[in-house]
């Protein structure tokens, strides 16, 4: 059950690439954009909004939740009570949760890593400066740090704003360890 939530958070992280589109509706988002990975035995997919995990043992099992809210394991409808529906519905939220959040870490990511890039272009402006005119190394070297120190604060804010993304993991194994211990249909796979 660690491996799927595991590879599950893997996979959400790599959705968080600038590559996204900058469509924020969740159905568009991740219809548009699937995303596959594989960690000890399962795939993780995300096709046209269904959650697809697919354990490869002595037979290939899947587990699918829909958009809906529809809980599948290995291509049959599990009719689910009030209590398991509610816990379907959770888990597929705080998936989707997980990749707006990290979507979002992305893109300030990305704008983070666009100032370096521009502080380094920057410096070597500052260079030409201090070589032709009356702008010195002491100069150079105060501007340069000044802006350097503005960049690392924004990195650590979000790397702080990061860290929430070990608790909504967390929060998912803990899901996901409930849905095993409730849905006898995923008890029974012996790997959700």
């Amino acid at each position: 059950m660690k491996s799927v939530v595991i590879c599950t958070m893997v996979c959400l992280v790599m959705l968080a690439s600038p590559a996204m589109s900058h469509d924020s509706h969740r159905t568009h988002m991740v219809s548009v954009h699937d995303v596959s990975c594989r960690w000890d035995n399962v795939n993780f997919d995300l096709e046209d909004g269904t959650i697809v995990l697919e354990h490869e043992g002595r037979d290939i099992e899947t587990v699918e939740i829909t958009e809906d809210y529809e809980l599948y394991v290995n291509g049959d409808k599990i009719e689910l009570n009030e209590h398991q529906q509610e816990l379907v519905a959770e888990f597929y939220e705080s998936v989707m949760d997980i990749i707006d959040y990290a979507k979002a870490l992305g893109w300030e990511g990305a704008r983070i890593g666009a100032e370096g890039a521009k502080l380094g272009l920057q410096a070597v402006g500052g260079l030409f400066k201090v070589v032709f005119t009356s702008y010195d190394t002491d100069d150079f070297e105060r501007d340069i740090e000044r802006e350097a120190e503005k960049i690392e604060a924004k990195a650590e804010k979000l790397e702080k704003k990061a860290e929430r993304i070990e608790v909504m993991a967390e929060d998912l194994a803990d899901l996901a360890q409930e849905m095993d211990e409730e849905i006898p249909q995923l008890d029974e796979l012996g790997w959700f």
